[in-house]
């Protein structure tokens, strides 16, 4: 749908702090300015988020604002928290009076309660983008008050009231090739074209409990599995693991990061990671089986959340922190790799879970919003 206005068209984004938040924004965004060539996008951050680093570099005007999170049981914290956030809602109404938007939208994280709430009180359309299986806290707050609310996870449609507004419509995700073959994206690796190969990451921090708990199972790995592995540790851990598998030759390739996500999972039979939303979105898109860590700390413990709604699916298998021991771990991944059939309908019911052109549908929908209001 492309959009035809004359006046210039003005959307403000309000969502950040991690890269979970920020990125499915920063690829709306990218896609309505394609679809708008006089669309004029802001977005609304905090001091202390990701945000700050690289909305600079994408080319889009930010506004800092003064909220933060509560934090748990700690009153005194929170009271200097709650003033921050009425603060926030000044500034928010101040910022919309002068920017004037035809839309808002939230993507999650405490930063677009204010604006989004804002927004919502001066009668501006209005839509979130929930990410998470579990939907966030300020989600479910402001459900009841926007035009639309862009879902992720059909298991997300139990925490909703108003059915009208919802829209199932996945993750906006980078663009990633879905078509590599598998022995040339090993190539490229450095790895052999026949061997069965295991994909481990944790975000771009790496996940340090999984770094050391695969390190503990690697020898056992090795010897009971022609099993290679392509190790993105995260920049901390990254020392530690290449010194030790060093003993394991070329079965076992050590990155920092990996930026060729799109090679990694065509050289993937299976995976070992988190279950951050847009993980599960892109392992989805991709067809990679996957043993999920979902990340105990994540807020209201929505990797779990995410990584229950593949393992019911048929997608993957989950195994919590807690349940985490070497043993156990490398248990579950030999089951996994020496069950090629069973491997095939976890990659077959990731593909039938994945909602692809995420993008593409939230941007039609946020269109045929502005133009309603016109």
């Amino acid at each position: 749908m492309q959009h035809s206005t004359q006046h210039q068209t003005i959307i403000v984004f309000a969502g950040g702090g991690t890269g979970g938040h920020l990125f499915p924004a920063l690829a709306i965004a990218r896609e309505l300015v394609k679809r708008i060539p006089n669309a004029e996008i802001h977005f609304v951050g905090t001091a202390r988020g990701l945000e700050t680093r690289l909305l600079p570099q994408a080319g889009f005007p930010l506004h800092l604002i003064a909220v933060r999170g509560f934090v748990r049981h700690s009153l005194v914290a929170n009271i200097a928290v709650a003033g921050r956030l009425f603060y926030s809602l000044i500034q928010s109404f101040r910022l919309l009076r002068r920017l004037k938007p035809d839309l808002v939208v939230g993507t999650g994280g405490y930063v677009s309660g204010p604006v989004v709430y804002m927004a919502s009180l001066l009668r501006i359309p209005t839509a979130i983008q929930e990410q998470n299986s579990y939907p966030g806290v300020t989600t479910r707050r402001l459900a009841d008050r926007v035009d639309q609310v862009h879902i992720a996870f059909e298991h997300a449609r139990r925490y909703f009231k108003n059915p009208d507004r919802l829209h199932l419509s996945g993750n906006p995700i980078r663009p990633l090739r879905t078509d590599i073959a598998p022995a040339v994206a090993r190539a490229y690796f450095g790895l052999a074209g026949d061997r069965p190969t295991i994909l481990v990451f944790g975000g771009s921090q790496g996940a340090r409990i999984i770094n050391q708990t695969l390190l503990q199972g690697l020898p056992r790995l090795m010897a009971e599995s022609p099993a290679q592995l392509l190790w993105s540790t995260g920049q901390l851990n990254f020392d530690q693991v290449s010194s030790a598998s060093i003993g394991f030759g070329d079965r076992v390739v050590v990155r920092p990061f990996i930026d060729e996500m799109d090679r990694a999972y065509a050289a993937a039979d299976t995976a070992l990671c988190r279950a951050g939303a847009l993980t599960c979105a892109e392992l989805a898109a991709c067809g990679v089986a996957a043993l999920l860590i979902p990340f105990r700390h994540a807020a209201e413990n929505h990797q779990e959340y995410n990584a229950r709604a593949l393992e019911k699916q048929g997608a993957a298998r989950v195994l919590t922190e807690d349940q985490l021991d070497a043993d156990r771990l490398v248990d579950t991944l030999l089951e996994i790799l020496r069950n090629p059939e069973q491997r095939e309908k976890m990659s077959f019911a990731a593909r039938q879970a994945a909602l692809p052109q995420a993008t593409e549908k939230i941007a039609d929908a946020l269109l045929r919003l502005i133009e309603k209001s016109e």
